[in-house]
C-alpha cells in the first residue's frame, strides 16, 4: 500500500518510470523494482529520488517504510515516522510512558495495546500490532541501529499486563541493553524534575542524510522538528537527562531488582 504511493506520486509529476529513473541516475527496472516493494534506494539516491517525484525526504521515507500495517487508517504522521524510523541509524529518546516499544516483549505489547481506546480493540488488531512491533525491533537486534534511551522509574513500576509479564519485561530489557548498539539509563525517583522529563517524550533521529531531527507527540498526533536550534535545546536537554540518570551499568542492575520485586508480587 506505501509503495503504491510512489507510483501515484511519479504520476502526479507526469513523469514516466524511464523519465525518473535518468534523474534518479539508475535504470527503469531498478526503479520499477522500488515501486513493486522489491527494493529499496540506497541512501545516497534518496535524496534525488525524492526531488525528482517532488516530495520530502520525510514523505519518502514513510512511502519506502516496509513495517506491516495495523487494521484500520494509519494516520499520515504515524506513516511518517515509521518510514524515518526505519531508516534512522540512531536513535536517543526520552519515554516516560512506559517501557521504550523498541524495547517491548510480545506479552507487553499486548497488554498495553489491548487498553487502547476506552472500549477496547479487537483481537486481530493486537495481533498485528504484535507482528509490526517486532519487525521494527529487527534492527535494533541485528545491531544496524544504534539506540540510547532514557527511561524515569516510574515507566518501569507502570503495571502493564501482569506480575509475571512484568518481570519478563524488565529481564529482557536488561538483555538487550547488553547489546553493543543498545544503552539504557533509568532516572529514579531521587532524581526529581529534569528538563527532559519537563519535555516528556521525544526522540532525536539521525540519518545518513541531512541534520538530525526530533519527533515529539501530542493528543494531535506525531510531528518532527528539524529546526536546528531547537534541535540543539533538545540534545542538550537529553544530554542533561543522561547526566542525571544512573549509569547504563548502574540501570542494568536496578532494573534486574525491579524484576525481582515484580516476581514477588507474582
Amino acid at each position: 500500500m506505501r509503495r503504491q504511493r510512489l507510483i501515484d506520486a511519479r504520476k502526479a509529476t507526469g513523469k514516466t518510470q524511464e523519465q525518473i529513473a535518468v534523474e534518479v541516475e539508475v535504470d527503469r527496472t531498478t526503479l520499477g523494482r522500488w515501486e513493486r516493494n522489491e527494493g529499496t534506494p540506497h541512501p545516497a539516491q534518496r535524496a534525488k529520488y525524492a526531488e525528482s517525484l517532488g516530495i520530502t525526504m520525510d514523505e519518502l521515507s514513510a512511502m519506502l517504510s516496509s513495517v506491516p500495517t495495523v487494521e484500520g487508517e494509519v494516520p499520515e504522521w504515524l506513516s511518517t515516522y515509521l518510514g524515518m524510523e526505519q531508516s534512522a541509524t540512531s536513535i536517543r529518546t526520552h519515554e516516560p510512558r512506559a517501557v521504550y516499544g523498541l524495547l517491548q516483549v510480545p506479552a507487553y505489547v499486548e497488554a498495553l495495546v489491548s487498553k487502547v481506546g476506552i472500549s477496547g480493540v479487537s483481537d486481530t488488531y493486537i495481533q498485528q500490532a504484535v507482528d509490526q512491533r517486532l519487525h521494527r525491533q529487527k534492527r535494533v537486534r541485528s545491531g544496524e541501529l544504534e539506540l540510547d534511551v532514557i527511561m524515569p522509574e516510574s515507566a518501569l513500576r507502570l503495571r502493564v499486563g501482569t506480575p509475571g509479564v512484568m518481570a519478563e519485561q524488565l529481564r529482557t530489557l536488561a538483555e538487550l541493553s547488553e547489546l553493543g548498539n543498545v544503552t539504557v539509563r533509568i532516572t529514579t525517583y531521587d532524581a526529581g524534575q529534569y528538563e527532559a522529563r519537563r519535555l516528556h517524550a521525544f526522540s532525536i533521529m539521525a540519518h545518513p542524510w541531512g541534520s538530525p531531527r526530533v519527533h515529539i507527540e501530542s493528543y494531535g498526533g506525531g510531528r518532527f522538528i528539524t529546526d536546528a536550534e531547537e534541535v540543539g535545546y533538545f540534545s542538550s536537554a537529553y544530554g542533561h537527562g543522561a547526566k542525571v540518570a544512573l549509569s547504563p551499568v548502574e540501570s542494568r542492575k536496578f532494573v534486574l531488582e525491579l524484576a525481582k520485586e515484580w516476581e514477588i508480587h507474582g
